[in-house]
């Protein structure tokens, strides 16, 4: 049998699979995870704090909850009084 003979097409599939599974990483990681597993009573996540600094809301807590930095409770309020 003869040797095979490699383009360079054929180095640039590790490439190209890496970058698809990077992308597919993201989008699940930011529209699943982000807006339908995190409620509006945990903590920031950093892609609200990226949207914060400009002035974009990128998960489920409100742009004034992530300029004060996060959710406070009625209890929390409270003890602070």
């Amino acid at each position: 049998m003869p040797k095979q003979e490699f383009e360079v097409l054929d180095y640039c599939g590790p490439l190209v699979v890496g970058f698809l599974f990077c992308i597919a990483l993201f989008v699940i990681s930011f529209f699943i995870i982000n807006f339908f597993c995190i409620t509006k009573y945990d903590d920031i996540t950093k892609f609200e704090v990226f949207g914060g600094k400009h002035n974009i809301r990128l998960g489920p807590h409100s742009l004034v909850v992530v300029r004060k930095g996060g959710f406070i409770s009625t209890e929390e309020q409270s003890e602070n009084e």
